[in-house]
């Protein structure tokens, strides 16, 4: 199915932006990556089900040259891509509401025919309007979720210290596996977050 590739989503959507409010939104987004207010990088970090999101502007189409003709946008556009754990576009318009509410007013307020945050029925059929069908979405690994790629590239860091830590010492077997042991009873409790990594 278009946009589904196993357990995750693909979305892309074209959001037209409001009369002169493109430079407005530009400077916005330019904040969404200071690491004093999103220490772990991004905003979408903190929206559990996202894998990755980028947001862009497209204010002019590129000329190709004779004999092309110059196209031109009624609009600018806000363009966002994301991938999210999920089959539809309203579990991530919930999480997006839920975890970074201030930022998705800030984002898609500058864009036309913005519903708002308060219905989110309203906010997903906004974001299923401007959306763009995804033919083609590749997901290196489509059944699992962010939760499940971050506890495997944890324990991918934790045992590449533990064998680094192995070579630096000689020691005997039994040393070497009880390490292991309480290295792996270690990982048990630990959930890392998106932007821990």
């Amino acid at each position: 199915m278009a946009n589904q590739n196993g357990e995750k989503y693909g979305f892309t959507g074209l959001f037209p932006i409001a009369t002169n409010r493109s430079d407005d939104l530009r400077a916005f987004l330019r904040t969404l990556d200071n690491t004093r207010k999103y220490p772990r990088g991004s905003p979408f970090s903190h929206v559990p089900i996202i894998h990755m999101a980028r947001l862009f502007i497209v204010d002019r189409l590129a000329y190709q040259g004779t004999p092309a003709k110059v196209d031109k946008l009624k609009s600018d556009y806000l363009v966002f891509m994301c991938e999210f754990d999920g089959e539809s576009v309203d579990p991530l318009v919930q999480a997006l509401v839920s975890n970074v509410p201030n930022e998705v007013a800030g984002i898609w307020g500058h864009c036309l025919s913005y519903p708002g945050i308060r219905r989110c029925d309203q906010l997903a059929e906004y974001f299923e309007r401007c959306q763009l069908k995804t033919t083609l979405f590749l997901a290196d690994q489509p059944e699992a979720s962010v939760n499940e790629i971050l506890m495997a590239l944890l324990c991918r860091r934790r045992l590449g210290q533990f064998v680094k830590s192995v070579q630096r010492k000689q020691r005997s077997p039994a040393v070497i596996q009880r390490g292991f042991r309480q290295m792996w009873r270690s990982l048990q409790n630990q959930r890392p977050l998106p932007g821990d990594l």
